[in-house]
């Protein structure tokens, strides 16, 4: 049973409630005042937007979307007042304020707030009920995986457990395996660090946290460095417990106190908000070039014999190998699947067609299927073949971070790309300098880079000098 994500269900709920006390306003205004003949409907309009706009903000501000509340209707009728309020004395000063303003009815902004709070409070009759239910079910529950069988891990553990619908433990896991017992506080000890590792590209672990001394230092640094590609948020207890700390120098899981070393990068809303980026752009590319794309298939199939097609596998995201499309730019069976053998200027390999397709990217287009089917982003760290060398070296083998590229998808373009460093990689500089682009994407993703980086791979890297 998949983990719900409640950054993400908060925000529809936000979204909903300022759509329900939209609706109130429409309600009270050509439901029981008819008021159009007294004012204009878009100054009514617009003292309803900044009445729900006002409420809205003071409900997230009091703390209405968290999930303790969200479980409690009495406390969400609660938690509506305030906001309520200081939504109806935002609706009357706006009708003040604006040209002409005289308030219309007393009853009017009352009648408002009774609505908003009519419809708020029915539609969490049914939000506590779902709540509650994934709470018993554990759908909300994080699952958390421990590094280190000792006295922290058992502490941590025991701490966990005083909140059953809040963590679920799928496992202790250690470096030393030969030293360690079969169980830890209860919980299995499922192996070492590498089987956690594999465990998470299988299945979703959203916390991993290495509970260990701060006089093993060197451990934890090693250990640090060898999650560095999951795909969670990774975390350190040490010797924290029973100290009192505050929000501003360390997190809390539950009831422990954690320094937070790594997090996951686009998560929850952030990955939404990606995700429908990808949907959108993707569905609107594919459909609008479909004839283009159609001509190019032809060109190819007249040029040379064979698929239309390249199909290679690549590193994809947690580390995972899935198929890359791209339209066919080398002679059938001169195509190197596993690339062993970097595409070079004027290679002898490439096709007349191909030659083009590559000069202006066109290859690419086909990755917008991939795209469609989850294996790719439009923007993110390009990915490469298994074998792809710089210096006649792996790049895994040459830079140090370059497996944490995995935690997010790959992309059809890049920082990378938009910043010169696209194409052949003939020294370590040069994918070093690919994978400090790719590490300053994945820590400063906003939204508008995506758009940005799009909108300056059309500019520069059509015809860029770079592809051949």
């Amino acid at each position: 049973m998949s983990t719900i994500s409640m950054p993400i269900i908060t925000g529809f709920i936000r979204i909903a409630d300022w759509l329900l006390m939209m609706l109130s306003g429409l309600l009270a205004t050509y439901g029981l005042f008819h008021l159009t003949d007294i004012y204009p409907e878009g100054q009514l309009r617009l003292a309803t937007v900044a009445g729900a706009s006002g409420a809205a903000l003071f409900l997230a501000r009091d703390g209405a979307y968290t999930v303790a509340a969200l479980a409690s209707f009495s406390s969400q009728l609660r938690l509506f007042l305030v906001p309520l309020i200081i939504g109806g004395i935002c609706v009357i000063l706006c009708l003040f304020i604006l040209p002409e303003g005289r308030l219309p009815s007393r009853a009017w902004p009352v009648v408002w707030m009774l609505c908003s709070l009519a419809l708020l409070g029915f539609s969490r009759l049914y939000i506590c009920s779902v709540v509650r239910h994934w709470g018993r079910t554990g759908r909300l529950a994080r699952k958390v995986a421990i590094v280190g069988v000792g006295e922290f891990s058992r502490e941590f553990i025991l701490r966990l457990r005083d909140e059953p619908n809040a963590f679920h433990i799928v496992g202790v896991y250690d470096d030393r395996m030969a030293r360690v017992p079969d169980t830890h506080a209860g919980i299995a000890v499922r192996g070492t660090v590498a089987d956690l590792l594999q465990r998470s590209r299988e299945e979703t672990i959203d916390v991993i946290v290495v509970a260990l001394p701060l006089s093993a230092v060197e451990r934890i640094k090693r250990i640090l460095e060898e999650l560095g590609s999951a795909v969670a948020d990774i975390c350190l207890t040490t010797d924290l417990a029973g100290l009192h700390f505050s929000g501003d120098q360390f997190e809390g899981l539950g009831r422990n106190p954690v320094v937070s070393v790594r997090e996951r990068p686009l998560k929850d809303w952030k990955a939404f908000q990606k995700l429908v980026l990808d949907y959108l752009f993707a569905s609107i590319a594919l459909v609008g070039l479909s004839p283009f794309l159609i001509a190019i298939a032809v060109l190819i199939r007249l040029d040379s014999p064979g698929p239309i097609l390249f199909r290679q596998p690549r590193m994809g995201f947690n580390n995972k190998m899935f198929l890359c499309y791209k339209f066919r730019t080398m002679h059938h069976g001169m195509t190197d699947v596993l690339a062993d053998r970097q595409t070079t200027r004027d290679d002898p390999r490439v096709t007349r067609v191909g030659k083009y397709l590559r000069k202006f990217s066109l290859d690419e287009l086909p990755q917008l299927l991939n795209v469609l089917r989850g294996s790719m982003s439009l923007v993110g760290p390009r990915p490469h073949a298994p074998n792809t060398k710089a210096a006649d070296q792996l790049f895994a083998d040459v830079v140090q971070q370059y497996a944490v590229r995995h935690r997010v998808k790959p992309g059809i373009t890049g920082w990378a790309q938009v910043n010169g460093w696209r194409g052949e990689t003939k020294t370590v500089d040069q994918i070093e300098q690919r994978v400090a682009c790719d590490l300053f994407y994945i820590e400063h993703w906003t939204i508008w880079l995506d758009l940005k980086i799009m909108a300056m791979t059309v500019l520069r890297e059509v015809n860029s000098r770079h592809a051949f």
